[in-house]
C-alpha cells in the first residue's frame, strides 16, 4: 500500500513536510498545496519554498497547480520544469468558494466540455511532463460523475486522485464509494483514493469495501495531521498512536518556523491550527482551549508540557 500526504493549504506545507520526515515514516509521495499562475509576476516567497529542491530534500514531491486556463498551464508548467520537476498535479477538486467562483478547482467540474477542451489542448502539446489530477465526483449531483469519467478516460493521466464527494458536500456528508468503484471499472489510469481516512479502523473498512478493485494507493490529509503515525500504522497493520511523539514533532515545527523568521505571533497561529486537528477529541477540549489562549511562546510551552507528561 502506497500512502500520499494530501496537500492542505497552510497545514501540510513545506515546514510540515520537512519536519515530518525527520520524525515519521510511511508516506511515499508528497504534494505542495496548490500553486496558482501569476502572469505578471513570479512565484511568491512561500511558493518558492514549496518548490525549493534543497529545502524539500528527501521527499518525492509533486507540485500541485490550480488553473482552468491552457495558457496559464503552459506558463506555469514550464517554470516548474525548469526547477527540476517532471510531474505535476492539477487540482480540480478544491471546494472553496473563492476558488470555485472563478471556475477553478471543483468549480471547473460544472462544465465537462470545457474540461475536455482543456485537457485535449494540454495533451496535444505536452510530451515531457507527467500529469495527474485530483478531482471530486461532481459539483452538486452524483449523475455528473458519468460525464466526467467519460472525459477522464480519454487522457493519459499518470494518476487520478479521487475524493468521492461533490463540491456541494464540502467535507461533510459521507463519501460516495460507488462512484469510486465505478471509476475502477472504467478508467485505465492509476487511481488513488482520498477521503475520510482518519483512523486505522477507517482504513480497514475502506479496504474491505474496495478489496475487489485493486486499489493500492490512498491519500490522507486530516487523519495524518491528527495522528502522524497513521501511515506507519497502515503499513504495519498495527494501531499506533503516541501523543508524546506528536508533541515532539510539533515542537520541532515550532523551532523550524522560528528559524525561518516567521515571528512568534505567526508561529503560534500555525501551531494552534495544527493542535486543533491533533486534539480534536473531546477529552482534550480543556487543554486545547488553554493552548489557543496562549499569546506568547513561553505560555504555549507551559501548556504543551502538560501534554508531554499526561
Amino acid at each position: 500500500m502506497d500512502i500520499y500526504m494530501a496537500p492542505m493549504e497552510g497545514v501540510t506545507n513545506y515546514v510540515f513536510r520537512k519536519v515530518y520526515i525527520r520524525h515519521f515514516s510511511g508516506v511515499d509521495k508528497f504534494f505542495t498545496p496548490f500553486i496558482t499562475p501569476h502572469m505578471k509576476k513570479g512565484f511568491s516567497k512561500s511558493e518558492l519554498m514549496e518548490l525549493d529542491k534543497d529545502y524539500n530534500k528527501g521527499q518525492y514531491l509533486i507540485p500541485q497547480i490550480l488553473t482552468n486556463s491552457v495558457q496559464d498551464f503552459f506558463k506555469l508548467s514550464g517554470e516548474i520544469k525548469q526547477m527540476g520537476y517532471n510531474e505535476l498535479n492539477i487540482n480540480i477538486g478544491c471546494p472553496s468558494a473563492t476558488v470555485t467562483s472563478k471556475g477553478r478547482g471543483s468549480g471547473f467540474l460544472q462544465d465537462t466540455k470545457a474540461i475536455d477542451k482543456f485537457f485535449y489542448e494540454i495533451f496535444e502539446k505536452t510530451v515531457d511532463i507527467k500529469i495527474s489530477i485530483k478531482t471530486r465526483i461532481g459539483f452538486c449531483d452524483y449523475s455528473e460523475w458519468d460525464d466526467l469519467v467519460k472525459v477522464y478516460e480519454k487522457y493519459n493521466f499518470c494518476e487520478i486522485i479521487i475524493h468521492p464527494r461533490l463540491r456541494s458536500d464540502f467535507y461533510k456528508n459521507k463519501v460516495y464509494i460507488p462512484a469510486f468503484i465505478e471509476a475502477c471499472k472504467i478508467l485505465k489510469s492509476k487511481l488513488v483514493y482520498n477521503g475520510d481516512i482518519n483512523t486505522m479502523d477507517d482504513f480497514k473498512i475502506l479496504n474491505e469495501q474496495l478489496k475487489e478493485n485493486k486499489v493500492d494507493t490512498v491519500m490522507i490529509g486530516r487523519g495524518l495531521v491528527r495522528n502522524p503515525l497513521l501511515p506507519e500504522a497502515i503499513k504495519t497493520g498495527a494501531k499506533i498512536t503516541d501523543l508524546r511523539k506528536t508533541v515532539d514533532f510539533l515542537d520541532d515545527i515550532k523551532e523550524e518556523y522560528l528559524s525561518l523568521d516567521f515571528g512568534e505571533r505567526n508561529t503560534l497561529f500555525k501551531l494552534k491550527e495544527l493542535w486543533g486537528m491533533v486534539l480534536s477529541d473531546e477529552r482534550y477540549s480543556k487543554i486545547l482551549k488553554r493552548i489557543r489562549k496562549a499569546d506568547t511562546i513561553n505560555k504555549y510551552k507551559k501548556h504543551i508540557e502538560e501534554l508531554r507528561i499526561s
